[in-house]
């Protein structure tokens, strides 16, 4: 540990990473909490967050290293933890630190940094991400007012500043996929692998479209049964995948499988007996989950979560304008939040050193008082001056709290002031502030 803890984030996301690369770098939701525990032990920090999506790999951290001690023990916990080589993805990365790194995870909780502006998968994925690191113990102070400020203006965004109100999402974007590939999608019959949040949504969009027959395969059919009652269709098991392919138009892939399920050796003989009727498959998993092989085939079109990008709508150029005219006031946000914990740090501690002094004092007075023989004017001049001494001792290390508060170090400061006074404040991260921005049950995740 080298000095005041920061708020850091390591990431790749669709701007500057293909899904080559991302696949290769997300944590499904099964080994979140093993990912966040050996994350914090290999980065030696304090809190922690995972947000892994088909977009963006993004990892949260509270963490006091220098800069090239943090590089040298994220990237060896990637290496490590994906089995991958250094040089597969450590261009790709993006690094930020403190105001920077909060200004991003607000834009990203709003959609502003979203393939598709205004969708609405991101803000339930990024609570998701919160909550996993919660349960497992990683997320802690920091984390925890920076996220749920996160939450609170992304809900003012999409309700007061209109970025929400057209439609654009990742399911919206699918169907407007499939409506290039179809001339209407009335009476088209849809076949939805995979049960999670995501395909539900490309499910209910679908239907609004015109869809007819609809078909939810998942591993067990339990799961897929309880999808279809919730959704609509008739359920299945991944064992009939062969058998539906056959009958679908459109195949709708959503999964956490870390590996291919459709191949062109399962397809090849499906599309024989189509006899040149087309299949088109979207696979919006990250991993994929289609073999990009498949696409080689005639009269099969195959779309991967990145082609989404040239999915344009009549609402995008306004969204972006929105986005735009956000952008400031996300980046003052994060400024004046991370300014505003840093200064409960140091509240915090000066509160800490004066009630350490207090009662330091106050026992010394009250040794000192049973072995003179003082009356009680003297006793008063005796305590008045060590109640200055106090105050003159003091005097420093108070000034160089609000000092550094007001150049924007005052968790530094915070921590080694606790230290040199042994004030066992922990690890300097202080405590979020109460009624800091944001806070409140309707944000929490």
């Amino acid at each position: 540990m080298s000095g005041a803890p920061s708020l850091w984030l390591v990431g790749l996301n669709h701007r500057i990473a293909p899904v080559a690369v991302r696949e290769r770098l997300a944590f499904r939701g099964e080994v979140l909490p093993e990912a966040l525990r050996q994350l914090r032990t290999a980065a030696a920090c304090h809190e922690a967050a995972i947000l892994s999506t088909c977009n963006r790999v993004e990892l949260y951290l509270v963490a006091d290293h220098e800069e090239s001690e943090m590089r040298r023990r994220i990237l060896t916990f990637l290496t490590a933890f994906h089995n991958l080589a250094e040089h597969d993805f450590a261009p790709s990365l993006y690094w930020m630190r403190e105001a920077e790194a909060a200004r991003h995870l607000f834009e990203v909780a709003a959609s502003i940094d979203s393939q598709i502006l205004g969708e609405t998968e991101i803000l339930s994925q990024t609570r998701g991400a919160f909550r996993a690191a919660s349960e497992a113990g990683a997320a802690g102070p920091m984390l925890g007012a920076i996220f749920q400020r996160a939450f609170f203006l992304s809900k003012e965004l999409r309700g007061q500043g209109g970025i929400g109100h057209a439609r654009a999402s990742v399911s919206f974007a699918a169907v407007k996929l499939a409506e290039k590939i179809f001339e209407s999608l009335k009476g088209r019959r849809v076949l939805v692998v995979g049960t999670g949040e995501m395909a539900g949504g490309i499910l209910r969009t679908l239907k609004a479209g015109g869809v007819g027959d609809a078909v939810v395969l998942s591993r067990t059919l339990e799961r897929a049964e309880a999808f279809a009652a919730a959704e609509g269709g008739k359920a299945g098991t991944l064992d009939q995948l062969p058998e539906y392919l056959l009958w679908a138009d459109i195949v709708l892939v959503s999964t956490a499988a870390p590996h291919y399920l459709i191949r062109p050796e399962m397809v090849t003989p499906v599309m024989a007996k189509r006899r040149g009727k087309p299949l088109f498959f979207i696979d919006i998993s990250v991993p994929r989950n289609v073999d990009p092989a498949v696409n080689k085939l005639d009269d099969t079109f195959l779309y991967d979560i990145d082609d989404l990008e040239s999915v344009a709508d009549e609402g995008r150029r306004v969204r972006q304008e929105i986005a735009e005219h956000w952008r400031p006031r996300l980046a003052d946000e994060a400024h004046t939040l991370l300014l505003r914990l840093k200064d409960c740090n140091t509240d915090q501690t000066a509160r800490r050193l004066l009630e350490h002094a207090n009662e330091l004092r106050a026992a010394e007075v009250a040794a000192l008082m049973k072995g003179l023989n003082l009356d009680e004017a003297a006793a008063r001049k005796v305590a008045h001056a060590l109640e200055r001494f106090q105050g003159r001792l003091l005097h420093g290390p108070l000034s160089v709290l609000r000092e550094a508060a007001r150049e924007g170090d005052g968790i530094g400061a915070a921590q080694w002031i606790s230290r040199f006074f042994h004030l066992h404040q922990g690890h300097g991260g202080g405590e979020a502030p109460k009624g800091a921005p944001g806070e409140g049950s309707q944000n929490q995740a």
